[in-house]
Formats: C-alpha cells, structure tokens, sequence
C-alpha cells in the first residue's frame, strides 16, 4: 500500500478497511471471471458497479453505526 492511500486511509476504522480490502478483491476477481467467459464489457462493467453499490452502502450503514455509537458514549 502506497503512502498517498495509507494517509487516505489513516482516519478509518478497521471495520472500514477490512470491507474496502474485501470489496477490492471480490470485485478485481468478478471483473476478470466476467471477461473471461466472454461476456460483453458494458455488461461486465454493470455488473461489477451493482457490486460495488452494494459494498459501499455496507461502509455507509458501518460508519452510520459507529458515528451514533460514539455520540451515545459521549453523551
């Protein structure tokens, strides 16, 4: 990991990180078994952005989570 993402990264959690290294992986592997069966690129591609929509609405319900457990902490 370069340093330019290590310092993107430095304020997440590692919930946060874990889903991002997971989502990486997971999709990197979709887009090239997509490919290699032969489907259609523009399909591939949809494909993947559907995938991808999922795991960032899972980092967003993570944050959501972890930002109210730390208000209901604070307060």
């Amino acid at each position: 990991m370069g340093g330019a993402l290590r310092k993107r990264q430095a304020m997440l959690s590692d919930e946060v990180k874990g889903m991002a290294w997971k989502a990486q992986h997971r999709l990197h592997g979709r887009y090239r078994t997509l490919l290699g069966r032969g489907k259609c690129p523009q399909q591939v591609v949809t494909a993947v952005g559907r995938e991808l929509l999922g795991f960032i609405w899972a980092i967003g319900v993570a944050v959501e989570t972890e930002q109210k457990n730390r208000r209901s902490v604070a307060a």
